[in-house]
């Protein structure tokens, strides 16, 4: 029927065009009109092969749109900012190879024998769609630079506590060193406070280390690396180990005791170690 149509049609226009007033007109012959036919079959399947191209890429596009919008969804880090930057790139060839074929149709259907509203009326849907898809390209496109901004200032803010972070560490790592420091200097200064020294022995080990001297007691220039070196704070019993014991240096009554031991042998026994070692630091004990 199709056929039968597109020849009656071109054989009236033919008729209609041949010679004027009906003067000698030439019958129009059945190859003629089978390959004018034919032509016009082969402009309508390239220009509908052309539409479909077009209505092709439209979808490629909308599902390339899916795809990023879902991609979004799940964060835009590392490889999912790689896949949106793909699709976008793709999104983009696609536009404008499809802005391309439309022209192409265009210029094809006015080159054509072709006079169809309703094909005129496709081009211009598709031309319509097409600047829809521009319009939400450029919406996706500044939605996902706002979201890379956005990525970027986070990131700068992640950088910036990981910074605050590490300088908290190391703050508090100077922080422990200095009191730490301070710790040794005042746990040094408190042990050079609380020092004491003592020795005990004969009056003729005392005079030979110097100690004793013509009846004095820690002489100028007496001999200290006999002595014993003590924290005051540490040693509240001395033992003698002698029945005989008499303290050389000055130290409060009251502050300490000598006792006997069931050996008969004395220990000392510092009873108030701030006011027994408030006079002297030395203690010097003769024993026999």
């Amino acid at each position: 029927m199709k056929n039968l149509f597109y020849f009656a049609a071109v054989a009236v226009v033919l008729l209609s065009s041949c010679g004027q007033g009906g003067k000698n007109a030439n019958l129009v012959d059945g190859d003629s009109v089978s390959r004018i036919l034919n032509q016009k079959d082969a402009e309508i399947n390239n220009l509908l092969g052309t539409v479909n191209d077009i209505q092709d890429g439209l979808n490629q596009i909308t599902e390339a749109q899916g795809r990023i919008n879902a991609i979004k969804s799940g964060g835009v880090e590392g490889s999912a900012a790689n896949d949106i930057r793909e699709q976008m790139a793709f999104i983009q060839r696609t536009m404008q190879l499809n802005q391309e074929r439309i022209e192409q149709l265009e210029k094809q259907l006015k080159n054509s024998n072709v006079n169809s509203a309703n094909l005129r009326q496709t081009i211009e849907t598709l031309q319509a769609q097409l600047n829809e898809k521009t319009l939400q390209i450029e919406k996706l496109t500044a939605e996902l630079a706002a979201r890379d901004i956005k990525i970027k200032e986070q990131a700068t803010e992640i950088g910036q506590l990981a910074n605050d972070k590490a300088n908290l560490v190391q703050d508090k790592a100077n922080l422990t060193q200095a009191n730490e420091a301070k710790a040794r200097t005042i746990s040094k200064q408190d042990k050079e406070l609380n020092k004491a020294w003592y020795v005990f022995g004969t009056k003729r080990e005392l005079k030979d280390h110097d100690i004793l001297k013509r009846g004095d007691v820690l002489a100028q220039g007496v001999n200290t690396s006999y002595f014993t070196e003590i924290d005051v704070r540490n040693v509240k019993s001395i033992p003698l180990g002698s029945k005989s014991a008499k303290l050389l240096t000055t130290h409060p009554k009251g502050s300490y005791s000598l006792d006997k031991n069931d050996d008969k042998t004395y220990t000392l026994h510092i009873i108030d170690p701030a006011s027994f070692w408030s006079v002297s630091r030395y203690l010097v004990i003769q024993v026999k």
